[in-house]
């Protein structure tokens, strides 16, 4: 190759990559990385998916890929991105995530599994291993389930109901036994397992992990939320008090940022436990009202309070975004042309 052509070659790679610098631009296709909880001075809609408070938002498309780290891994995941927004008070952050899922499912027989969705926390500021986090490194996981949710709607399925076509010959507990009154042959619910509990609250977990097998559910349940399947999609509201008691819990202050993981279990592809889809960290950020706004104390009094950000449209920055993309290709083009013409009168004069 003519080493003038190859020059001018390289040179149109550089040029490429350095308008692509100066734009801010990815040369390959990107994914939101943050999320902005922003404030509002009201209540939070927290188990209203389709409250238009939630507009109030911005949007965030976070990809997910299967968790393949340890079994049982999900090399075909069927959950590949998920939505998310974030609102807070001051006193309650919540959080819609949306995802698309063909069945509704919530589980119940030895082969029938639950749709389920997950936030994720740092306990302190860092970022574990973004897998349930590691030893030392403990994370919060706010853990929606259909099957709560099912269990709070409409009761908690016996196996007569899973299983209609069963027999038997004698039962320990009959249905003139109230749950409570006699538990010995029922060993999970005897044991305080909240998976056994007929009765719950929240259709929402608040659970804690440092690792691979070390799930455990708190003492105290702060969270809350419900969720709406409708024309093969999932909109699900997760919410806590932005400052709690508990020591695992991370504390969502005003003006804080930290990082923010989430997960997605399809009960249709089988998905349970570790068989899932996650997303690694993001950027979440937590916006405060007008007072944890106000300038510090080095600040005069007389001066005026910094206007908020112009809040920016995400239509308008694909836009953007496209024209940018527009703009590289056809200064790329023109470089490569001009090389190539360069080229072609260099080897005429070098034959002539």
């Amino acid at each position: 190759m003519d080493k003038r052509f190859l020059f001018l070659f390289v040179a149109a790679l550089l040029a490429v990559s350095a308008l692509a610098t100066t734009l801010n631009m990815a040369t390959a296709a990107a994914v939101d990385t943050e999320v902005v909880s922003t404030y509002i001075d009201e209540d939070l809609p927290l188990a209203d998916p389709n409250s238009p408070m939630w507009d109030q938002a911005p949007l965030a498309d976070v990809a997910l890929s299967g968790q393949v780290v340890i079994a049982p891994t999900n090399e075909q995941n069927s959950v590949t991105s998920m939505k998310v927004r974030s609102l807070n008070n001051g006193k309650w952050a919540a959080f819609l995530l949306e995802w698309d899922d063909p069945t509704m499912d919530s589980g119940g027989g030895l082969l029938d599994f639950k749709d389920s969705a997950a936030i994720q926390f740092p306990s302190v500021a860092g970022e574990p291993f973004y897998c349930m986090g590691m030893a030392g490194g403990t994370v919060e996981i706010l853990h929606w389930r259909a099957d709560f949710q099912r269990d709070i709607e409409i009761g908690m399925p016996n196996a007569q109901d899973i299983y209609p076509n069963m027999w038997v010959n004698i039962y320990p507990v009959d249905d003139s036994v109230k749950f409570g009154d006699s538990t010995q042959f029922l060993t999970g619910r005897s044991a305080g397992n909240p998976l056994s509990l007929p009765e719950k609250d929240s259709p929402v977990e608040d659970i804690v992990a440092g690792g691979f097998g070390t799930l455990t559910n708190q003492d105290h349940n702060d969270a809350v939320g419900w969720a709406e399947w409708n024309d093969g999609a999932w909109k699900a509201v997760i919410g806590r008090p932005t400052i709690t008691s508990d020591m695992t819990d991370a504390q969502l202050t005003a003006g804080l940022e930290t990082s923010l993981a989430l997960a997605a279990w399809d009960g249709g592809n089988d998905e349970i436990d570790g068989k899932k889809s996650v997303s690694t960290w993001l950027t979440l950020k937590i916006e405060g009202g007008p007072q944890a706004a106000t300038p510090a104390a080095t600040t005069p009094d007389t001066a005026p309070a910094p206007a908020p950000p112009a809040a920016v449209d995400p239509e308008d920055d694909d836009v953007l975004n496209g024209l940018t993309i527009v703009m590289i290709i056809i200064f790329a083009a023109l470089v490569v042309v001009a090389s190539t013409v360069s080229w072609f009168v260099a080897r005429r004069t070098t034959n002539a």
